[in-house]
């Protein structure tokens, strides 16, 4: 029984050793292999990154000798005479560097509009270290892509473009750029999430059709306008931006993205896109009050004068849920829906108006200006003290508002956290006018009692009327 017992824990010892050994033999088999993987794709991409170097002049005022002592709390010179006229306008030489791609042979490069914004002079560096001047041929500041144009004396070799539709969360990608001004600079790391939209920070920038890439590959300032490759070499993505503050966490426009963009940047110089003219928040924060079946959607706050959507009848709380077949998710879903279209065509949009769907025909106009679609908004009411509007309110406001005024927001109040303020004007509530405080008491002891959110259009200083939502407490 014991030879028996040390026969079989003999035999499982050395299975066991045995596959031990092997597998260990597997894994840095697999290891090598990912890392030659690393290394094709930075001799096979790699070669086709470029540096982009900008220069600017920009007016800068001289030193104001009085102001500076002043603010520093000290006397003058004796016996210093000043100037009394203002110190003259001098204008100073900015230095600037990005990256780039090889698009194709006879030269064109793609990069991000900001890397190239208003240079007055751009220099493209290839590979072999030879530098040539650029001529920005397009650029598109919605989409931040630009193409530059080289006239190149040696043979270019272009990327190749992968399909980010593809895409999956946790793919090895690797970014390629000149990182902080080191050209050539290659890192690695994964696909961490996919779709980013509404990053305000972009947006500010003018940045308004994201739907980016994030990645943990390591971006830093001097990559912009670089490739994000997938682990067989092809671009996947262009480097845009990272997180200030953030620990390995990058962003990269779609190359599908970059594929509708690219085309008409060289042929026309700019992208032509289809417009409505209304500006929209996400239907979730309103669908209660407007009993829709379902949070999707995009809800129109305004409607721009003279536009596609006034003259096609869109109207102030619309939803708008779908752009002939496609569904609208979103706010943003709805702007990149449209702006696929190219303007002059006729699209069927469906909405929710008054509880019951609505198909309206729509000829698009041209994209020609930046809106902000998509508003931020809080919701409450509740904490607020109001008063009748007079006549310096309206003068102030720049227009004959007849509403109540917030005069004052209790402080930690819902009011407060919806980002009401005092001095706002409320117009209208459940799309009833409110001109005097006798009007909000006649209609706030039922919508109190019933529980129910409420719609609430309001004025903010010369701004145009706002919509907000207000829950009411449970």
């Amino acid at each position: 029984m014991k030879k028996t017992l040390y026969f079989w824990s003999l035999s499982i010892f050395v299975y066991l050793l045995f596959f031990n050994l092997l597998f260990g033999i597997c894994y840095a088999d697999i290891l090598e292999e990912i890392e030659n993987k690393f290394i094709e794709i930075h001799e096979k991409v790699g070669r086709s990154v470029v540096n982009i170097e900008r220069e600017s002049q920009v007016s800068s005022l001289g030193v104001d000798r009085e102001e500076l002592f002043k603010q520093f709390g000290l006397p003058l010179p004796e016996g210093e005479k000043l100037p009394k006229t203002p110190p003259p306008k001098q204008m100073q030489k900015v230095m600037g560097t990005g990256s780039g791609f090889i698009y194709s042979k006879d030269g064109y490069i793609v990069t991000n509009n900001h890397v190239v914004e208003d240079a007055d002079k751009i220099t493209v560096k290839t590979v072999s270290g030879k530098k040539y001047p650029a001529k920005v041929i397009g650029t598109d500041s919605e989409a931040d892509l630009a193409v530059l144009k080289i006239e190149p004396e040696e043979e270019l070799i272009p990327v190749v473009l992968g399909d980010s539709d593809q895409l999956k969360v946790g793919q090895f990608v690797a970014a390629i750029g000149s990182a902080r001004g080191l050209e050539g600079s290659v890192s690695f790391g994964h696909i961490s999430a996919l779709g980013r939209e509404n990053l305000r920070e972009l947006q500010l920038q003018g940045l308004t059709f994201q739907h980016l890439i994030q990645t943990d590959a390591g971006i830093n300032l001097g990559n912009s306008g670089g490739p994000l490759t997938n682990i067989k070499g092809e671009v996947i993505g262009i480097n845009v931006a990272l997180m200030l503050g953030a620990n390995r966490i990058g962003f990269a426009i779609p190359i599908n993205t970059a594929k509708r963009v690219i085309p008409q940047l060289i042929q026309s110089g700019k992208v032509i896109r289809g417009y409505l003219g209304v500006a929209v928040s996400d239907a979730e924060r309103y669908y209660k009050p407007l009993n829709m079946p379902s949070q999707r959607g995009a809800f129109v706050k305004r409607v721009q004068p003279g536009t596609p959507a006034e003259k096609a009848g869109i109207k102030v709380y619309d939803v708008i849920l779908k752009v002939n077949e496609h569904e609208v998710e979103n706010a943003q879903d709805l702007v990149n829906t449209v702006s696929s279209y190219m303007p002059g065509t006729e699209v069927t949009l469906e909405i929710w108006r008054d509880e019951q769907t609505v198909s309206l025909p729509i000829i698009l106009g041209e994209r020609n200006l930046q809106v902000t679609q998509s508003i931020p908004q809080k919701i409450s009411f509740l904490g607020m003290n109001f008063g009748d509007v007079n006549k310096q309110q309206q003068e102030k406001q720049g227009a004959e508002y007849n509403g109540i005024l917030i005069e004052s927001i209790e402080e930690g109040s819902p009011a407060e956290d919806a980002g009401l303020l005092p001095g706002d004007i409320i117009i209208e509530i459940q799309r009833k006018s409110v001109s005097s405080i006798n009007d909000l008491t006649s209609i706030m002891s039922s919508l109190i009692s019933e529980n129910k959110p409420v719609i609430v259009r309001y004025v903010r200083g010369k701004e145009e009327p706002d919509i907000t939502v207000i829950e009411v407490a449970q």
